[in-house]
């Protein structure tokens, strides 16, 4: 579409037809393109200015669509144009940001406020350095707005982030109450300790307290950890909430060092009030200042507060911590979770039996209570009961494990088999005598093949013990069969062999797939060998090519490694995820080679790969996606590296975002790099 098409379409009554003109906007290289970029800015509908500021980050020369959007900043008639413009130049990123400077310097106030939006959405260091030089402008709403921004800093590297921590701890000694609060909100989104003696003034102020308070969340200096405890005693039930979430930070990183929790133990122990308001906070309600009241309580060690803590058990949004703090409490905590075990909700209960062998010194009177809970009518309740008899259950419980095995719920089913499988493995004669009498073609069989696998991993088999497996093998079960098959790769020998090569034919996927992994563990590498050349489904490819990486992780990578290309993405994928598993010579390079696949989801996963196998191939891999002339792998790229968190992830995402022109992916780079500030504890 030429200029004078693109006018005539954004001169048109139809809005949608506007909107398709303005998406043209990136495409045109015309001296009179700003100009339509501008038009389409001012549009009175809403979506067509959208397209145009997401357009704009694609426009030539940039240089000029710069200083007209920077006009605009000047606009008073036309608000939405101007809003747009703020938008588009955010959108341009880094580019943008030598006009928005000058802006500050010759702009009114509006304007310069906008200016200030604007190096806030597109953070550098050197807009880092004109935002704190406009804490100290004539107009208090241009101040304000630095404070806020400047909040941001941290995405421009620690540089920025240091400049702007100076800047706004000096800005907290402003004589305004409303700088002083938009001071400390951005100190907490920059991460990392406030110093205390910068915000120790505004502790004593009704107006700034519960945002000095705030602003103190996860310091770990004495002198903060104290004044997080007493203000849990504050007169208004508001402040001490803040004070209990800003603790709770704390207390987290603080947990296991007995020196810094006696700081916070002492005034808390020390106060009914500050008791009871913690009981208070730890009801259902806010989840933050919940988790902080849990772990608070824990200091003081009541054992009136286990009955409370262990209903906390109940919410997910707390859980760990509930269960954090009763271990604190030791022996003291098992009479109130055997209470709960038998009364509470089901909800409850099946945690009480989860944290009871956490607590408690594998004692008789809990062992009966987590094997009464086996016949709770709860399934949750009895599920939770299982897994921690998998831990500290006795020879005399295999057989109600056996017994659950056969449960209607596929959860209490998979649950018990589990618990079997690991109380076999420790009480080995009493596994051996129950499967004596096991019927291979019966439902015994189930239970009897998880035994039978147990002891075979732990090097018991006995010399009948293929026999019966393979008889199992027939069974109208498809799981008691793969059971079987899991069994006899453990047992191993050549019966084994020929009962596991049976299985590949039959007519469960589920089943023909644990033969072959079982061909895999018993070493069977020609014979996946063969599999391999024959298989055209990728599923079942990609199940041989695993196995063959256990029997000859060598001759596997050769097999996998010319798929990384395959056209079809499920193939490449498979042969991803086997070459990625594999600890050979050569396995970087290939999982590199394969971030040039066409596909974007098998590029996805050979750099999620390659970061698993070589952190440092896999960060080069990932500065070169960052370059991908998609948009998803650009994004994806930017994801992974945030949740990477290095110093050199920060690095490489800092590098491309100063050269990022998709509005999308520059938001998603952002949002990684406060990612991995949180990520890695800053």
């Amino acid at each position: 579409m030429d200029a004078r098409a693109l006018r005539d379409g954004l001169a048109h009554e139809d809005p949608e037809v506007r909107r398709r003109a303005t998406a043209e906007l990136g495409r045109v290289h015309a001296a009179d393109a700003c100009d339509l970029l501008v038009r389409a800015l001012g549009d009175e509908d809403w979506r067509v200015r959208k397209e145009a500021a997401g357009q704009a980050a694609r426009m030539e020369p940039r240089t000029a669509v710069v200083y007209a959007l920077s006009r605009l900043l000047d606009e008073r008639d036309n608000i939405g144009q101007r809003n747009s413009a703020v938008e588009a130049l955010v959108h341009i990123g880094p580019d943008a940001v030598p006009g928005a400077i000058d802006a500050l310097e010759r702009l009114h106030a509006d304007g310069r406020k906008l200016a200030v939006e604007v190096l806030a959405g597109a953070p550098t260091v050197g807009g880092v350095r004109a935002l704190a030089q406009s804490l100290s402008d004539e107009d208090v709403n241009v101040r304000l707005a630095a404070a806020e921004a400047l909040g941001r800093a941290g995405l421009a590297g620690e540089e920025g982030r240091d400049l702007a921590t100076r800047a706004l701890s000096a800005f907290l000694a402003s004589e305004r109450s409303d700088e002083q609060l938009a001071a400390l909100v951005s100190l907490r989104a920059l991460g990392g300790d406030v110093p205390f003696e910068s915000v120790a003034p505004l502790l004593g102020e009704p107006l700034t307290r519960r945002d000095a308070l705030a602003a103190l969340a996860g310091t770990l200096a004495p002198r903060g950890l104290r004044a997080l405890a007493e203000a849990v005693a504050d007169a208004h039930p508001s402040t001490a909430g803040v004070a209990v979430r800003a603790l709770g930070v704390s207390l987290e990183r603080a947990w296991g060092d007995d020196e810094l929790l006696e700081i916070v133990a002492r005034p808390l122990a020390a106060s009914s009030v500050a008791r009871e308001r913690l009981r208070e906070l730890a009801l259902p309600g806010d989840a933050t200042a919940r988790r902080g009241a849990l772990l608070a309580l824990a200091l003081i060690r009541d054992p009136d507060d286990v009955e409370l803590i262990t209903d906390a058990l109940a919410d997910d949004d707390v859980l760990e911590f509930a269960e954090a703090a009763l271990q604190s409490f030791g022996e003291d905590a098992v009479a109130p979770l055997l209470a709960a075990g038998r009364t509470a909700a089901p909800s409850i209960r099946g945690a009480a039996m989860s944290v009871l062998p956490q607590v408690s010194q594998r004692d008789d009177t809990s062992l009966e209570a987590l094997r009464e809970a086996l016949r709770d009518p709860s399934v949750e309740v009895v599920v939770a009961a299982l897994k921690s008899l998998a831990i500290v259950g006795r020879w005399t419980d295999l057989t109600a494990f056996a017994s659950l095995t056969l449960a209607e719920d596929a959860r209490v089913a998979a649950a018990a088999h589990a618990a079997l499988s690991s109380a076999a493995a420790r009480e080995h004669e009493a596994a051996r005598s129950l499967v004596a009498g096991a019927d291979p073609r019966g439902d015994s069989a189930g239970w009897a093949v998880t035994v039978l696998g147990a002891l075979a991993r732990e090097g018991l088999s006995a010399p009948q013990d293929g026999a019966f497996l393979a008889v199992a093998l027939s069974h109208r079960s498809a799981d008691v069969r793969r059971g079987a098959l899991d069994a006899l790769a453990e047992v191993g020998g050549d019966d084994a062999v020929e009962a596991v090569t049976f299985c590949l034919a039959d007519e469960e996927p589920r089943v023909a797939h644990a033969a072959i992994r079982a061909l895999g563990r018993l070493g069977r590498a020609d014979d996946l060998a063969r599999l391999a050349a024959q298989s055209k489904h990728p599923a079942r490819l990609g199940a041989v090519l695993r196995a063959l990486g256990d029997a000859d992780p060598v001759r596997a990578f050769a097999a996998a490694r010319p798929l990384l290309r395959s056209p079809d993405p499920q193939v490449a994928s498979a042969a991803v995820h086997v070459v990625g598993g594999i600890d050979v010579d050569g396995r970087a390079e290939a999982l590199r080679d394969a971030t040039g696949h066409g596909d974007h989801e098998v590029v996805k996963l050979a750099l999620d790969r390659l970061l698993a196998a070589d952190a440092e191939a896999g960060l080069d891999a990932l500065a070169t996606a960052l370059e991908h002339n998609a948009r998803e792998v650009r994004r994806y790229a930017a994801e992974v590296l945030g949740l990477e968190g290095s110093a050199e992830a920060q690095s490489l995402l800092r590098a491309r975002l100063d050269r990022e022109r998709d509005g999308q992916v520059r938001e998603a780079m952002m949002t990684a790099l406060r990612a991995a500030r949180v990520e890695g504890g800053g």
